[in-house]
């Protein structure tokens, strides 16, 4: 399965995951483990017992999961708290004795937004008091498990079928085009009056030989780097990989273009990343791929890594 066939199975697997609400999302969470995992027990619901507040474990790791997957997360701060204490309290009671916990996950369905901070507070408490480890186990780490599948298994869970990116007409299906959409419908925080300054950023512009022009755009689009790695802790390692590899194909394309020029080479490379990255002339467009240039140019994947001179031997 290419990267872009792994998109598409990651787009129509998400909208999978933002369509399920609560025993549906429980079964894609179950088949999603099943089906990576042989050692994970799914715990079928038996009469008033229930689960046991146990959805599903591994006994050879000590590691149990509980699903929580209401219609909306918005303002059920309460409920989301009070199911994981219940949950806790449940678990030990009937699981500790048959098979000892060494790990607990709060599966949540965050729809890709993050939960409160009191969920991480809580199961913090409880890690320490209980002397396990625990977590959540979001949108994002189910996805993270799902791509991570054998490009069969991912065709089975997406009901068999994956659309042929050549079919696909008229609709750019791309990261690149998703984290745009990102960057274009986010509400800014204000910029810190400190923000701190990157002297290493400043040195990769100045050995890169950008023009002064170019130099300001990336500082300024810098200073909303915060929103990228917003994106990225609320989604999976393939968004990030994947985008990477974009941009860094996009270098390479504009160094072979470019090749046999000398004047003002580094400069028209940039230009040809940014007017390859923009799916439209748009300004607020061309400004979010600044931002993303700016994430990308910090790493070092686009343009090069300043390098210390070597040190001629006195002898």
């Amino acid at each position: 399965m290419n990267q872009e066939e792994k998109y598409i199975a990651r787009i129509v697997f998400k909208n999978r995951l933002l369509s399920s609400n609560g025993q549906a999302y429980q079964d894609l969470f179950v088949n999603v483990m099943v089906s990576a995992n042989s050692d994970f027990e799914p715990v079928k619901p038996h009469g008033q017992q229930g689960d046991q507040k146990n959805d599903g474990f591994n006994k050879k790791t000590g590691q149990y999961y509980q699903v929580y997957a209401p219609e909306t997360l918005a303002a059920k701060e309460k409920a989301t708290l009070e199911k994981l204490e219940s949950t806790i309290s449940g678990l030990f009671s009937f699981w500790q004795p048959i098979s000892p916990i060494k790990e607990f996950y709060y599966v949540i369905n965050d729809r890709y937004a993050g939960v409160y901070p009191s969920i991480h507070q809580e199961l913090a408490l409880i890690q320490k008091n209980h002397k396990i480890v625990t977590g959540t186990f979001l949108c994002k780490d189910i996805e993270e498990v799902f791509l991570n599948l054998s490009d069969e298994k991912i065709i089975e869970i997406i009901g068999g079928f994956l659309p042929s990116p050549s079919n696909i007409q008229d609709i750019d299906i791309s990261i690149l085009s998703e984290i745009i959409s990102y960057l274009l419908n986010f509400s800014p925080k204000p910029i810190d009056e400190n923000f701190p300054e990157n002297p290493d950023f400043e040195r990769k512009i100045e050995f890169n030989k950008l023009s002064k022009s170019y130099g300001r755009l990336l500082n300024a689009a810098f200073y909303q780097d915060y929103i990228i790695n917003e994106y990225f802790s609320l989604n999976s390692q393939f968004t990030k990989h994947d985008l990477k590899l974009v941009f860094s194909d996009f270098y390479n394309q504009g160094q072979l273009k470019h090749s046999e020029i000398i004047e003002n080479k580094p400069d028209l490379i940039f230009q040809f990343i940014w007017e390859k990255s923009c799916p439209t002339n748009n300004n607020a467009v061309k400004n979010a791929v600044l931002v993303l240039m700016s994430h990308y140019f910090e790493s070092c994947d686009i343009f090069e890594e300043p390098k210390e001179p070597k040190q001629k031997s006195l002898f």
